[in-house]
């Protein structure tokens, strides 16, 4: 059992924005130090130094498969969301040189956020591996505070959107990885939302970008979206006893 405190929180927190920050920054890491592909990089390093809190602390079995087809259909559900969100047509210019990098960065994403946000925000604020629902929520509000920083690149409009979505599919994740104890459910369910959003915002033409949101409708959609995942999530941890 952790016996958290409020120093808890803000150290957390605090972790969550500057890894936020730092992939901020990293366009100008990878210029000053002529490095070529620098977040990648900066993933892989912070995934190393996890699994190696991992071994530390013996934790290898969140990576087992024994998890109920159920669970592999409830892993689409925020991807369909994602479709829907991003109606965009199927003309788009492919940049070979550059789908390798994508596919790497979006890999190493996934694995580097549910490892820190859930696996390690978890192993934070548990109590006989149940949790109390405002922690739920205070790990998913990290986890979309991590992405405050998008801002810089984004602008506002964009940034809200994907803070209010975040926090949605951090609920969403952290039933998937308490309720299976695996932490591969979250990776493949982010890996996909990711996937969908990457071929939307790098691989399609600029004019399939321009029609990617289903105008005045795109707001109403994304607030059930996050309301439907949360709602999904909370059930999944009320339904067996995951609550504190």
């Amino acid at each position: 059992m952790s016996e958290y405190k409020s120093i808890d929180y803000i150290k957390f927190l605090i972790m969550a924005l500057g890894l936020g920050f730092i992939f901020m920054c990293e366009g100008e890491l990878s210029d000053a130090f002529n490095i070529a592909n620098l977040d990648i990089l900066l993933k892989i390093v912070i995934i190393i130094g996890l699994l190696a809190l991992i071994q530390k602390r013996g934790d290898f079995k969140i990576f087992n498969f024994n998890f109920s087809p159920l669970i592999l259909l409830l892993i689409f559900i925020p991807a369909i969301f994602s479709i829907v969100l991003q109606v965009c047509p199927l003309d788009f210019i492919p940049y070979p040189e550059y789908v390798a990098t994508v596919v790497i960065g979006t890999v190493t994403t996934a694995i580097w956020e549910e490892l820190f946000f859930r696996y390690y925000g978890c192993s934070i604020f548990e109590e006989n591996w149940k949790f109390r629902w405002y922690n739920i929520l205070f790990l998913a509000i990290a986890f979309s505070s991590g992405h405050l920083f998008n801002m810089a690149f984004d602008g506002f409009t964009a940034t809200f959107h994907q803070l209010i979505f975040t926090i949605g599919l951090g609920v969403f994740c952290l039933a998937l990885y308490i309720h299976t104890k695996s932490i591969i459910p979250p990776i493949i369910a982010h890996f996909i939302v990711n996937s969908i959003s990457d071929y939307y915002t790098v691989l399609a033409t600029e004019e399939a970008q321009a029609m990617a949101y289903i105008g005045n409708l795109a707001d109403p959609v994304l607030y059930i979206y996050v309301i439907v995942l949360i709602a999904v999530g909370f059930f999944i941890l009320k339904k067996y006893n995951h609550l504190a």
